[in-house]
């Protein structure tokens, strides 16, 4: 009995020894299977280290340029100044930029008639933006002069100031354009000033007429500022384009051609490096002719920057039958290329006389308007700007105020969208954008301040807000095709 209780108490120890050694086995090899798990898994996500912070990165750096693909949209055309808004005669010559949410729209207010002469201010209504509402605020004058006339708004956002800076001419009264093109030397001032509070107040204008026309050779007979918006380049320079008329060698060979007093037309820039307290004439585009032996003339003009820095001057000309001229600079607008025919900008070149007859206008063309945006990255493209284009797409009267889109640097551009079928003339655009609190992304949106009218392009400056969707379905449906000059 003794010996079976012996066996039974050894058998339980040999078993309980076995279980033991079974379950530290187990054990063992469960805690093995484990760490070689996660050391598994550690060396993979340090491997994986760098790629991913590239990717979080990258995928941040996204989300911050991303823009949101929104639903077309656009306004209707609204009336911002019109003819006949006490005291004035009638409103022209518009300019257009946004900051801080508001819309800043220039224009000159013509006291005494509609022509480009007489008692003339600049002045300036503020829209505050919300949503694709605009309220405008009254009638406030920017620049006058007794005896003079204010003209050619050139207003410019300082991103470096956080500031607007405004560039005009002052011109005797009732001393008409082509009296000054004809005595060929100018009698003007060109002027400056700021304002620190998104246009409420506004500096005592400077004057920089010494240290730009007065540095031309030879002198020119007159300058003029844009009209329109000017730009500062990414460098921080900002650019005023314009034009101005000059008694040259040139000048006299054209008699026979198209000679205004013996004179030659250039479109030109000047230029501030230091946020608009001095500034310095730049270059100009070369004087050019066609195949015909027509002479381009390059006249009010328009600013870009593109890729790599480079500056496009876009340029009306004043010949019955060219289109707008386009050239390049590389060094930040000192300096431009030979101008090219850009075959696809045809503008307006003729006009009804008092016979009710068609004839080519002796100054053609008309001012159009310029503005680059970035490309947004959900449209393949090899540009990372991108350009807007205005102006009346006909090539005979000034009606159809129209958009182009360029996406390879104003190397090339689009079929027009037309904004508005009437009668229309000068226009200026401006690009800003709008984030959503929620998903960070923003869309991107245009707006632009024309002239427009049922019986003149003149009768009014109206004002278009669209965004870049319905820019886009514009530009997709059916185009208009508008017969050769």
């Amino acid at each position: 009995m003794r010996y079976l209780r012996v066996l039974l108490r050894n058998m339980m120890m040999g078993i309980r020894k076995a279980i033991l050694r079974d379950l530290r086995a187990c054990v063992a090899t469960q805690l093995f299977v484990i760490i070689a798990g996660v050391l598994t898994v550690v060396v993979v996500v340090r491997q994986m280290q760098g790629p991913m912070d590239f990717v979080i990165k990258e995928n941040l750096v996204s989300q911050d340029n991303m823009f949101a693909t929104m639903s077309p949209q656009e306004t209707k055309p609204e009336v911002v100044f019109k003819a006949g808004m006490k005291p004035y005669n009638s409103s022209r010559i518009p300019a257009l930029v946004y900051h801080k949410d508001t819309f800043l729209a220039f224009c000159e207010a013509r006291k005494d008639t509609h022509h480009d002469i007489g008692n003339i201010h600049i002045v300036l209504r503020r829209g505050k933006r919300t949503d694709w509402n605009v309220e405008w605020g009254d009638l406030q004058i920017v620049a006058s002069k007794t005896g003079f006339r204010a003209m050619n708004p050139v207003p410019i956002v300082d991103k470096t100031l956080d500031a607007i800076i405004l560039v005009f001419t002052l011109i005797p009264a009732w001393v008409g354009q082509w009296k000054l093109v004809r005595e060929g030397v100018y009698n003007q001032q060109l002027m400056v000033t700021r304002s620190f509070d998104c246009g409420e107040t506004w500096t005592i204008p400077t004057d920089i007429t010494s240290s730009t026309l007065g540095q031309m050779r030879p002198s020119p007979a007159l300058y003029a500022p844009g009209p329109g918006h000017g730009i500062q380049m990414a460098s921080g320079r900002l650019i005023v384009p314009g034009n101005y008329f000059v008694k040259d060698e040139i000048g006299p060979l054209l008699h026979y051609l198209d000679n205004f007093h013996n004179t030659t037309n250039y479109a030109n820039v000047i230029f501030s490096d230091d946020n608009g307290d001095t500034w310095f004439p730049g270059g100009r585009i070369p004087f050019g002719m066609d195949p015909f032996w027509r002479p381009i003339h390059g006249n009010e003009a328009m600013a870009v920057e593109v890729d790599g820095g480079e500056l496009c001057l876009n340029s009306r000309t004043l010949h019955a039958d060219l289109t707008r001229v386009i050239s390049f600079s590389k060094n930040g607008g000192e300096t431009f290329g030979v101008g090219r025919l850009a075959q696809e900008l045809v503008e307006p070149g003729y006009k009804i006389n008092n016979e009710n007859f068609v004839v080519p206008s002796k100054a053609a063309g008309c001012q159009g308007s310029m503005i680059g945006f970035p490309a947004p990255r959900q449209h393949i493209s090899s540009a990372s700007t991108w350009v807007l284009f205005s102006n009346p797409a006909s090539p005979k009267f000034r009606e159809h105020l129209s958009v182009r889109l360029s996406k390879d640097g104003c190397r090339s551009w689009s079929a027009p969208w037309q904004v508005f079928s009437n009668f229309s003339g000068y226009s200026d655009l401006t690009y800003f954008e709008v984030r959503n609190p929620v998903t960070g992304l923003k869309s991107q949106n245009f707006a632009v301040l024309f002239e427009a009218g049922n019986r003149s392009s003149h009768d009014t400056l109206v004002f278009k807000m669209f965004n870049l969707e319905a820019l886009l379905e514009g530009l997709d449906k059916e185009h208009l095709h508008f017969p050769p000059a």
